[in-house]
């Protein structure tokens, strides 16, 4: 008692540190954040990092319990979130501040720069297996040919790799969602440049021709290679769309909240474990729905998605989704010079064994992918953050 308080009152408190932006928001309800464009969805960015393991497990070659599950064998859908919830990130970051080419130029510099240098590590490593592989013959497989041939070096450099340019995925197959994504980022800033009071609804319409368009495509919501760009705008811009009505949208609170968090997860789930054709397209709109119920962060769910542990699984999740496919490349080629794939997948006999060596498998894979957040996804950042820091006075 009698001392001056602190500069910052409650915002310097303990109980502001622990709750942040919620409690600020409380005691101050008509308060505006600092920087709200600087805000991360902790709780969303958990749930990246969930789908990136269940793309993992999607891929991974082993007779494992999993591999027969519903949910594991349409795992592929979870890679929309991805679409979704980086038009509903994008849009919040960028819609209020993109006003001329130059925001416009830092944005896409800012984006490849978060993108592509872990690209291009993990393209350089599958280039350095095929260099040993052409010169230690270690298999019978010809170097640099079919999904590994030397022009695609270059579309995956480029990051056109998937506009029908190859008769197969390439080189790092799931990098194929940067090369769309990309694209969505320059759609996203010549209409914000173009049409700044009407670029939501363009993009909604955009977002529609996308959804016909996939409807017309031989592989559904599976298109990768093959021309998936509608793919991403349908989801891309749908998320931004969600971006710009969010926050006007009543949300419930408390346990009713919870209700709905564990309602869109369940829904979701099921969705996906028994949707196929085309009716696989609906999972975008439930990702959209899933993204609204967590941004608002008010059920348990979204509690627990804020825990420590999962925001970081979050923020490796692009490391774990880029570096995870070299992993289990190197892994099959082992697993066939020890006998260890009888057939397609690697079996040792017993489901138990297969699930420890899955679980195995990705423990190393989320070394290695720790490892490339660090030393390469974080530098890559800070440094391209420097670069198009803008100037002051």
């Amino acid at each position: 008692a009698g001392r001056k308080p602190r500069r910052g009152g409650l915002l310097k408190s303990p109980l502001s540190r622990a709750f942040g932006r919620r409690y600020h928001a409380a005691v101050n309800p008509t308060a505006t954040p600092v920087n709200p464009a600087h805000r991360r969805f902790e709780a969303l960015d958990s749930l990246r990092g969930v789908c990136a393991i269940l793309v993992v497990m999607f891929h991974m070659p082993v007779a494992a319990h999993w591999r027969d599950w519903g949910l594991i064998q349409h795992s592929y859908l979870f890679v929309d979130y991805f679409f979704v919830l980086s038009g509903f990130v994008i849009a919040h970051a960028y819609s209020q501040r993109l006003k001329t080419p130059t925001d416009a130029g830092r944005l896409m510099v800012r984006r490849l720069g978060r993108v592509w240098p872990l690209h291009v590590m993990v393209l350089a490593a599958y280039i350095g297996l095929e260099l040993i592989r052409l010169w230690a013959h270690f298999d019978s497989v010809t170097p640099f040919t079919r999904d590994r041939s030397v022009e695609a070096i270059f579309s995956n450099l480029l990051l056109v790799q998937a506009y029908n340019i190859h008769p197969s995925l390439t080189w790092n197959g799931p990098s194929w969602t940067l090369s769309v994504e990309v694209g969505c980022y320059v759609v996203f800033a010549l209409l914000l440049l173009a049409i700044p009071k009407a670029w939501r609804w363009i993009g909604a319409v955009l977002a529609v021709v996308g959804a016909v368009i996939v409807l017309t495509q031989k592989g559904y919501m599976n298109t990768t290679y093959d021309f998936a760009f509608p793919r991403a705008v349908y989801g891309f811009f749908l998320g931004s769309l969600l971006q710009g009505f969010w926050t006007r949208i009543p949300r419930l609170k408390g346990h009713a909240a919870t209700v709905l968090e564990i309602a869109a997860v369940i829904g979701v789930c099921v969705f996906i474990g028994y949707a196929t054709g085309a009716k696989t397209i609906l999972v975008t709109l439930l990702f959209v729905a899933a993204v609204w119920v967590f941004a608002g962060e008010d059920g348990a769910l979204s509690r627990l998605l804020d825990a420590k542990p999962l925001v970081t699984l979050g923020r490796w999740s692009f490391a774990i989704y880029m570096v995870h496919m070299f992993v289990l490349v190197v892994t099959i080629i082992i697993a066939r010079k020890l006998d260890w794939m009888p057939a397609r997948r690697i079996d040792f006999g017993s489901v138990w064994l297969n699930d420890l060596f899955g679980i195995g498998l990705f423990g190393v894979i989320v070394v290695l992918a720790v490892l490339a957040h660090k030393f390469v996804e974080q530098p890559a950042q800070r440094m391209i953050d420097r670069w198009t820091k803008p100037k002051t006075a």
